[in-house]
């Protein structure tokens, strides 16, 4: 059943009811969610929106929409005052549930949230044999997208798109952010024969150009809009939806009629209030705590739609309904994240399972009171965020240990050539052997206060191993070739990193000798020398089309080796960069670098030099010559007396 207010014989609406909010209502006496008591006058502002902020006073209810008395015996749905709703009034409030949507996004309510459903273009259904199915082919593309996007990510949950919209010859659709980042990976896929180009929209969803409610339909809304006034306390930021089949106005609506859907009327309810607020945070400020106690639900789903209202809810009230094992709320699990207080009191799943306690602790991560039993203190849940958050590994400062400053005269010709001319940058440097690789990631820390950047034009490009697992997405965006990395670089937003020089504190840069690279001549096959290196630093980009900038952090890691004959001397064999949100360095890993002393700089020309005469390795040069004290000479006399002792692996990869 959906919200059609208790069975006949069960407790009375306001008998029983517990607190969702604790402790933090004054205006409980026995610790249950407090009901709003008292005559007061509903506020609404200047374009009839009803206000539901701190500074609202709404505590009252009109003669026609009244709820029973707390000591009245329900005897199941009135129906004798109820008019039947016609086929005309369920289309008008469909529309009026369309029109809230539309509302609230154009004013960017669910855009300024982060949590907010993340909007994608899907190109390529006019082009696929499903275009010719009735309704387009959407009805088989949206299926196609959730099903490959649940078999890529191998994830247990189930992938869904929220919303569709086809418009010319893009089709929209809707989906949480993590479930968008799936579908993304979908992107290059053949569908019906024809291949699906998938991309972030951050316009948002086209216009459709919906025509404005009649009065009926402004009428209906207005009603609804009554209800909501009438249960919402602003003291306790409660909005008590307990109990709907009793309430007297959506009786008269005729919404609790054997052939009605309650179901429908509560989605409507829930796409009127979701339109009441200008902002994602003023509805998490203006409603902390929900009861839906007493209306016989036996399946979330048939509620579904408070959790896409009002997903940071903290307290609620599901007691006296119909939930009679865990299934019946198995689809709110990876939802209603910040909820502390859960009351599942009076519902049939306390005799049928006594340990359901356990499963719904572990749900809800941040749940404190389940029923009135304390499950975790504040301070265990902190620190199990704590332990949740990425830490990042302790760094004393960068460690740069180059030869002949081959390392740093690239590095800092790179960055600049990278944001000047990224065309001659990858002729110089890159041959058709090199390889470049992007990765997004979308999950790592970020500074606070920062906004956040959208990743439209590097998510169709990104190869991050946690997002693309299958086999040939892989291979797709791993670009090999000086050709295919100047046409990708041409694509990426223009950039503008700080100067290396100038501003060293905003890198971190590591170069470490490497050996066994392979010898474009082919004349060592058991390879030539080259180094490794690593810089993590920031960057501005610039949204192509458009003068919107972005500051983003990122890590690259370049392989360098010795160029192939007639070409420079230096060549890239393997490029990966990383993107993520901005963040900046630890103060312990932006220290800059220590002054290289003159004693230094002796010790690494001798052992050059003691590498070249011997032909051994560093590690067994630098040996010889710490145990000469450093001593030139003498290390080299050492090496020539012993020679014939040291092991093969001391000339292994000699050059």
């Amino acid at each position: 059943m959906a919200p059609m207010g208790p069975k006949k014989g069960s407790i009375p609406n306001g008998r029983g009811t517990k607190n969702a909010q604790a402790s933090t209502s004054k205006a409980s006496t026995r610790g249950g969610i407090s009901k709003r008591r008292g005559p007061g006058i509903v506020k609404v502002d200047r374009d009839g929106d009803l206000n539901m902020d701190a500074s609202a006073t709404i505590n009252a209810s009109q003669s026609n929409s009244k709820r029973p008395k707390n000591n009245s015996t329900p005897s199941g749905i009135t129906r004798n005052s109820s008019r039947k709703p016609t086929a005309k009034t369920q289309q008008i409030i469909q529309r009026i549930m369309d029109e809230s949507r539309d509302s609230s996004r154009t004013r960017g309510t669910r855009r300024a949230d982060n949590a907010s459903p993340v909007v994608l273009k899907v190109e390529g259904l006019k082009d696929s044999k499903a275009a010719s199915n009735e309704g387009g082919g959407v009805k088989e593309l949206l299926s196609f997208l959730e099903r490959k996007a649940q078999s890529i990510g191998q994830t247990t949950r189930h992938i869904r798109i929220k919303k569709s919209q086809m418009k010319g010859d893009l089709v929209y659709i809707t989906a949480s952010k993590d479930d968008a980042q799936e579908i993304l990976k979908v992107t290059n896929f053949t569908f019906a024969g024809a291949t699906l180009r998938i991309a972030e929209a951050p316009e948002g969803l086209p216009d459709r150009g919906s025509t404005p409610l009649s009065s009926t339909a402004l009428e209906i809304k207005e009603q609804l809009r009554g209800v909501l006034s009438s249960r919402y306390d602003v003291n306790a930021k409660l909005l008590n939806l307990s109990a709907l089949g009793e309430d007297s106005t959506l009786q008269q609506m005729g919404f609790f009629n054997g052939d009605s859907t309650p179901e429908k009327m509560f989605r409507a309810l829930m796409a009127v209030c979701d339109g009441l607020f200008k902002t994602a945070q003023a509805k998490r400020d203006a409603v902390v705590s929900i009861s839906l106690a007493g209306n016989n639900v036996n399946d979330v789903l048939q509620v579904m739609s408070l959790t896409d209202t009002f997903p940071d809810i903290v307290n609620l009230d599901l007691s006296r309904n119909q939930l009679k094992d865990l299934k019946a709320l198995q689809k709110w699990r990876y939802r209603l994240r910040s909820l502390q207080t859960l009351l599942l009191s009076e519902n049939p799943i306390e005799v049928a399972n006594l340990n359901y306690k356990v499963e719904i602790i572990s749900w809800f991560p941040r749940l404190q009171n389940l029923s009135g039993t304390q499950v975790r203190t504040p301070e265990q849940v902190a620190v199990a965020e704590a332990a949740s958050r990425p830490t990042p590994i302790p760094q004393s400062g960068p460690d740069f240990r180059d030869i002949g400053g081959v390392g740093e005269g690239f590095i800092t010709e790179f960055l600049s050539l990278y944001d000047a001319d990224r065309h001659n940058l990858a002729g110089k440097y890159y041959d058709e052997q090199s390889t470049f690789s992007i990765a997004v990631n979308t999950q790592s820390p970020h500074t606070p206060n920062v906004p956040l950047p959208t990743w439209g034009a590097y998510i169709k490009f990104s190869r991050n191993h946690t997002r693309i697992n299958h086999p040939p997405a892989r291979q797709q965006r791993l670009f090999t070739g000086v050709n295919q990395i100047q046409a990708l670089w041409q694509q990426l937003p223009r950039t503008q990193h700080p100067s290396l020089t100038a501003h060293l504190d905003k890198y971190v840069v590591d170069c470490h000798p490497i050996h066994g690279l392979a010898d474009p001549t082919g004349q060592n096959p058991s390879g030539v020398d080259g180094m490794i290196m690593t810089i993590h630093g920031e960057f501005e980009d610039q949204e192509p089309g458009t003068t919107k900038t972005a500051k983003r952090s990122f890590s690259r890691t370049f392989i360098l080796g010795p160029g192939a004959p007639g070409r420079h001397p230096i060549r890239v064999v393997s490029d990966m960069l990383s993107v993520k949100a901005f963040k900046t360095l630890p103060p312990s890993v932006a220290t800059p670098q220590q002054t290289v002393t003159a004693e230094d700089q002796q010790k690494e020309h001798m052992l050059l030099e003691l590498c070249k005469q011997t032909g051994m390795t560093t590690q067994y040069s630098k040996f010889c010559l710490e145990s000469a004290a450093w001593n030139f000479h003498q290390a080299l006399t050492s090496f020539l007396e012993k020679k014939a002792q040291l092991p093969q692996e001391a000339f292994a990869t000699a050059t």
